[in-house]
C-alpha cells in the first residue's frame, strides 16, 4: 500500500502529462496581461537569470495544505512578498531540481529530497528580477517541522489547498508595485496576507492541476 503523498504525486504527474499545456493556457487566460515567455524575453535581449522553487504539499487533519514563505525586508524587488521557497541557480547545482532542493533546505530547514517531487508546472519569466523560474511540487505525508533561516524568511504561511480552489479565490487586489504606485492585480488573500505576482500565477496553475488530479479521483 502506497502512502497518500505518493498517490497524490502520481495523480499530479499524470495530470501534468495529459493536460499540462491546458493548465498553462488557462492560467494565462486568468491573468490581466500576458507576461513574455522566457524565449520571448531572451529574444528581446533580456539577460535572463535562472531560479527554481519547491511548493510543499502536506496534510493537516486530513486536509491538504501548501506552505509559502514571507520574505524578510531587504533592498530588492521581492522584499516582504509571499513566495514559494527557492532561489537562484548556483554554479555547483547539478540541475534545477538540485537548486530547488538546496534552496528550500537553506530557507525552510527541511530536506525534501526524500519526498515525492513532481515537475510539470510551466517555467515562468519574472520581468522585475529577470528570473526564469522552474517550479516543483513536493508531496509529503505530514507537515514538516520548519527551521527557517530568519535572515530570509519572516514567516511561514500555511494555506489549505481548498482555499485555492474556491471559485472566488483569485480576486483583484490593489497592489503597491513601487512606492506610491498601486495597480489592480489578481491575487489570493489568506490570514491577512496578499499573494500576488508570479506566486499567484504558479498557485493558479497548481490549483488547476490539483482539481484535475485529486478532486476528480
Amino acid at each position: 500500500m502506497q502512502s497518500p503523498a505518493y498517490d497524490v504525486a502520481e495523480s499530479l504527474r499524470k495530470a501534468f502529462h495529459l493536460h499540462g499545456a491546458t493548465f498553462s493556457r488557462e492560467t494565462d487566460e486568468r491573468m490581466p496581461f500576458q507576461r513574455p515567455t522566457p524565449e520571448a524575453a531572451e529574444a528581446q535581449g533580456v539577460k535572463l537569470r535562472h531560479a527554481a522553487v519547491a511548493l510543499p504539499v502536506f496534510p493537516i487533519d486530513e486536509k491538504w495544505h501548501v506552505a509559502l514563505m514571507k520574505r524578510t525586508e531587504y533592498p530588492g524587488v521581492h522584499s516582504g512578498q509571499i513566495s514559494i521557497p527557492g532561489g537562484e541557480v548556483e554554479q555547483e547545482d547539478v540541475d534545477r531540481f538540485d537548486t530547488a532542493m538546496r534552496e528550500f533546505e537553506e530557507e525552510m530547514g527541511v530536506n525534501l529530497r526524500q519526498s515525492h517531487v513532481v515537475s510539470g508546472l510551466s517555467e515562468r519569466f519574472i520581468p522585475p528580477s529577470r528570473f526564469v523560474v522552474t517550479a516543483f511540487v513536493a508531496c509529503l505525508d505530514h507537515q514538516p517541522q520548519w527551521r527557517v533561516d530568519p535572515t530570509e524568511v519572516a514567516a511561514v504561511l500555511t494555506v489549505p489547498v481548498e482555499a485555492l480552489l474556491a471559485p472566488d479565490a483569485l480576486q483583484p487586489h490593489a497592489i503597491e508595485i513601487k512606492s506610491g504606485v498601486k495597480v489592480s492585480l489578481p491575487a489570493y488573500a489568506w490570514e491577512g496576507e496578499v499573494i500576488w505576482g508570479a506566486t499567484a500565477i504558479m498557485l493558479t496553475e497548481f490549483a488547476l492541476a490539483w482539481r484535475e488530479a485529486v478532486e476528480r479521483v
